[in-house]
């Protein structure tokens, strides 16, 4: 059964995070309004540019607010599936020899990455589709348990403590989550960020070779840092009220471009790390 399981997790999870989200969507959305609505009527639109009936958020209606926004982060389905398939690939070839790194494991890390991945892009959904305050706690939460396994995978690269990287992990996802509801979510984003590079940088100098040091994991690791860059300037360039935004427009770059390159860079990273040298 552990050879399959990250396909069983990526199933149970693809069907329980969309079965509720698609309840919501046709039963209607509960709760207060997030705050990117502003209080007065003239400034309906403040919430990643797509236009959306303020009076529909208000009354909590059936359906979706932001629909390129919502619909797109269905990407995560392809992405999440694609780490999940080649997990079994490699467990399937494993056999009962030892696994070179634990990305090729048979540990329960690897499978949390796929649910990682898969909620990073489904989380988004219930904020854009509802434009509620709960929702947006709850994207803020997909991307901290992102960003959060960045952290606690790369300590584990160094220290093979499970016990800390699952209390470590948990723990930290709960607090930021916290965080959300007092600080800027990029704030947060970026501690987390700063922290991973700066463990990722101390991998580098204890091994001795930058990004392992590999033509492959070279181009995995910069490709993956280009994706996010590239995803980050069209997040803030599609701001309300930046060049890139048109409301009414179906083209909608947080929506088709900051969502999707997230997850190219999260895929690449697993590609990096499946080729690393654990532990260092």
């Amino acid at each position: 059964m552990g050879v399959y399981r990250s396909l069983i997790v990526w199933i149970a999870a693809v069907v329980v995070i969309l079965g509720v989200f698609l309840g919501f969507v046709a039963g209607g959305w509960p709760g207060e309004p997030d705050s990117c609505l502003t209080p007065t009527a003239d400034a309906d639109n403040t919430c990643y540019c797509e236009e959306f009936d303020r009076a529909d958020v208000l009354a909590g209606e059936p359906g979706v607010r932001q629909e390129v926004n919502t619909w797109v982060n269905l990407y995560a389905i392809a992405t999440s599936f694609t780490v999940a398939f080649v997990l079994f690939l490699d467990r399937q070839a494993l056999g009962d020899r030892s696994a070179p790194n634990l990305m090729k494991s048979n540990d329960w890390t690897p499978d949390l990455y796929v649910f990682a991945v898969l909620f990073l892009g489904l989380g988004s959904m219930w904020f854009h589709a509802s434009l509620k305050q709960w929702g947006g706690i709850l994207d803020g939460t997909s991307m901290y348990a992102y960003a959060a396994f960045l952290v606690f995978y790369s300590i584990r690269r160094m220290w093979d403590s499970a016990w800390f990287f699952w209390i470590g992990y948990l723990a930290t996802v709960g607090l930021f989550t916290f965080l959300h509801t007092q600080i800027p979510s990029v704030i947060n984003i970026i501690i987390l960020v700063v922290a991973y590079l700066t463990i990722e940088v101390i991998i580098w100098i204890r091994s001795g070779k930058v990004m392992q040091g590999k033509t492959v994991t070279i181009i995995l690791w910069v490709s993956a840092a280009v994706s996010i860059l590239a995803a980050t300037f069209f997040w803030a360039a599609s701001q309300t009220g930046s060049f890139m935004c048109e409301p009414g427009s179906a083209f909608q770059p947080h929506g088709l471009l900051w969502h999707p390159l997230a997850g190219v860079m999260a895929v690449l990273l697993y590609f990096y790390w499946r080729e690393a040298s654990d532990p260092v």
